[in-house]
């Protein structure tokens, strides 16, 4: 029988996963993190009305406990599901991690029965939910449908860790001694904001707040008028030099000729507002966060890069690492993510991927030294 590895990231802009099965041989799946419940029925008719035939990833729903879901692109683009960021990502993390896997089995032809070794990242706030997780998603693997077919999987390991574990796992160069230094972890993701501190190899503190990239945003909508959120935090963060100032004015395009210079204006000082007061805000919280007695301070997420200076000059009474070896090792072997920007993002999951691994091999020789013995 198969066994899956998978480590997801259930992130409030982008939900993404690394995977394997066996021979090892890692992939990324990514898909939309929008999640609305939808009538069977509606799906039913969308199943039998469609033209073509997307990756599963990019049209899945889940039907569990009498309640149907559409989760990513189809959520968004057929059912008009929006981030929902005021809910826990613990609450939708289930419907979530059961599309993930449905996809990955259809795309595999993966036998009903199959064992899953399953890693997710949680915020510090709801990393205290991990137990209650774990019994959720195990007895949902075990019997749901997706895409109205019956699934049923074994999940045999299951690690979660804080948001920044990731890659304070996988992230320090050779020969780091964890048992002598305090370390700091900054994760500034879309929708939350997360610190670790490691102190002598022990996690000792550990906080997420709501003051995500998502902040900014929506102080720049609330400015302005008629902006798509998806559209608009694509062009504020577009890489590359004046890209984003170019994107930005390529907003008002639609917009009367008359009046087209006046609003690109506005939305162009709005960016610039809502990033002054954004960053005063997370840096002050930062500032209260990370104790200025730490040895090494470990920043990851795609907000960190938009704020990469000012990060660095914040921090500048200790080491910054930028985990460029975790990063560069992703790029090598995922070009597809560098291509898309999205390197800086994927680096925590991707580091909690070949530690659940590690895991999974150690549990493995265990259970055999047992067995022999």
């Amino acid at each position: 029988m198969s066994l899956l590895r998978l480590a997801v990231d259930p992130g409030g802009s982008l939900l993404k996963g690394f995977y394997t099965l066996d021979p090892f041989k890692p992939e990324l799946i990514l898909m939309e993190p929008d999640v609305t419940t939808v009538p069977l029925e509606s799906l039913e008719n969308y199943e039998q009305t469609k033209m073509g035939e997307s990756n599963p990833e990019n049209s899945a729903w889940i039907e569990y406990q009498d309640k149907c879901q559409a989760v990513g692109f189809l959520a968004r683009k057929r059912f008009n599901a929006d981030l929902q960021l005021q809910k826990r990502k613990f609450e939708l993390a289930l419907p979530k991690v059961l599309a993930m896997v449905g996809a990955i089995s259809s795309k595999h032809k993966l036998e009903n029965g199959t064992a899953i070794h399953l890693g997710i990242l949680l915020p510090w706030g709801e990393y205290q939910d991990r137990v209650l997780f774990q019994e959720l998603v195990t007895t949902a693997l075990t019997r749901y449908k997706f895409k109205g077919r019956e699934k049923s999987f074994s999940l045999e390991l299951f690690l979660c860790l804080p948001e920044g574990g990731g890659i304070f796992s996988r992230g320090l160069p050779p020969g780091s001694n964890l048992k002598e230094k305090t370390f700091g972890v900054v994760m500034l993701g879309y929708r939350d904001t997360s610190i670790l501190l490691i102190d002598r190899g022990e996690m000792s503190k550990g906080k997420t707040d709501p003051l995500g990239f998502s902040k900014m945003v929506e102080s720049v909508k609330n400015q302005t008028s008629g902006l798509n959120l998806e559209e608009l935090t694509s062009a504020i963060c577009k890489p590359g030099k004046n890209s984003s100032y170019k994107a930005l004015g390529e907003l008002a395009l639609n917009v009367d000729p008359v009046y087209r210079e006046y609003e690109t204006s506005r939305i162009r000082n709005a960016v610039a507002t809502s990033k002054q007061e954004y960053w005063m805000m997370l840096s002050n919280w930062l500032k209260l966060q990370v104790p200025r007695t730490v040895d090494e301070v470990i920043i990851s997420g795609g907000t960190a890069y938009y704020f990469q200076s000012q990060l660095n000059n914040l921090f500048s009474f200790s080491n910054v690492n930028w985990v460029e070896i975790l990063e560069t090792q992703l790029m090598n072997n995922f070009p597809q993510a560098a291509s898309k920007s999205l390197n800086h993002r994927l680096t925590d999951v991707y580091g909690l991927f070949f530690f659940l691994c590690a895991k999974g091999i150690r549990q493995n020789k265990d259970v055999v030294g047992v067995t022999n013995g």
